[in-house]
């Protein structure tokens, strides 16, 4: 591993990967970052205070493009700003530590930038894998443009971190990420810049992200507690018209009350489904699949597993994915 990375050009990629005990993952994340079509690129690996072989691995690595930089534990979003203020180059890309990139995901998302000036940010579609690499499912958002109202509705960024190219005039623009999140920075973030810049898709699969069973989205209660945290932050900085506050409002809630469900604090998922149907009906209205679970909430009755089942599969496919890196 080089000690300084090297100096960047026009067409630099700067790649941060935050990593908290992320081996054996890291490796095969690495591999698709270095192994890009596009080789001019800087890999930060941003080690969040780690206790397994992280920094040993980072320092073995040979190739003068990877720069190791390790830092008291934080969380996700410290490791991506500290990497975000490290970088140099005119393009930042971001990846988890133990998701996957296909090998012309780069060469594709900055042959966009090149070519429109107006966009700020481009991602693309995912699938879904495990702890043995096979796939479990996809998430396919299209929709490029002017995104702030779409995107007020829900994490609608197909891989959201670890999907997007973004200009480094944009993140000097609207700033960092939130560090004082405990889910949703990604969201927050790609809201900020759809108030100001256009975003692209390309409609093609360009990632692999992991899905791990011990990963955040099982944690309910801090999803939930998170998500409601966010809330009134997201309110006051956007500060979204009526329509617009009924959408934030109605897809918060909505997660909240299903994490609270399938944790099973059946008060607290009938309070959020409540403050649901007061703020934004229409939300169950339109998932028709959980209608069923708020007459459960209202009625009473028995919690079944097979509900549970599934409502924890839509989670886990939610835009909102997260896992916890603290």
């Amino acid at each position: 591993m080089s000690a300084r990375a090297p100096a960047s050009t026009g067409r630099t990629v700067d790649v941060i990967i935050p990593t908290w005990n992320g081996l054996p993952w890291l490796r095969a994340t690495v591999d698709s970052v270095l192994n890009q079509t596009h080789q001019d690129l800087i890999l930060y690996i941003i080690d969040d205070g780690s206790t397994d072989d992280t920094a040993a691995y980072a320092k073995s690595l040979k190739d003068p493009r990877v720069h190791y930089r390790y830092k008291a534990n934080g969380g996700q979003a410290t490791a991506r700003n500290l990497g975000i203020t490290m970088s140099k180059s005119p393009y930042v890309a971001l990846i988890d530590a133990d998701d996957l990139w296909r090998k012309d995901k780069l060469e594709k998302q900055l042959a966009i930038l090149e070519k429109h000036p107006k966009y700020g940010m481009v991602y693309g579609f995912h699938k879904l894998i495990n702890e043995k690499d096979e796939v479990i499912g996809e998430v396919v958002y299209n929709r490029s443009g002017e995104l702030f109202r779409y995107l007020l509705g829900g994490n609608r960024i197909s891989g959201s971190g670890s999907m997007v190219l973004v200009r480094r005039s944009v993140f000097e623009d609207v700033g960092v990420f939130h560090e004082d999140f405990l889910i949703g920075e990604d969201w927050e973030m790609w809201l900020r810049i759809a108030q100001k810049y256009q975003i692209y898709c390309i409609p093609e699969f360009l990632a692999d992200l992991r899905v791990l069973q011990e990963g955040m989205q099982q944690n309910y209660f801090k999803m939930a507690r998170g998500l409601v945290y966010m809330l009134p932050i997201m309110l006051n900085e956007f500060k979204p018209d009526r329509r617009g506050r009924a959408r934030l409002k109605g897809v918060i809630y909505f997660e909240a009350a299903l994490n609270y469900y399938v944790g099973g604090d059946v008060e607290k998922s009938r309070y959020y489904f409540h403050k649901l149907l007061s703020s934004n009906p229409a939300r169950i209205e339109r998932n028709v699949d959980y209608r069923h679970v708020y007459l459960r909430l209202l009625l009473g009755g028995k919690w079944h597993f097979t509900v549970r089942q599934k409502l924890n599969q839509a989670l886990i496919m939610s835009g909102l994915r997260k896992r916890q890196d603290d």
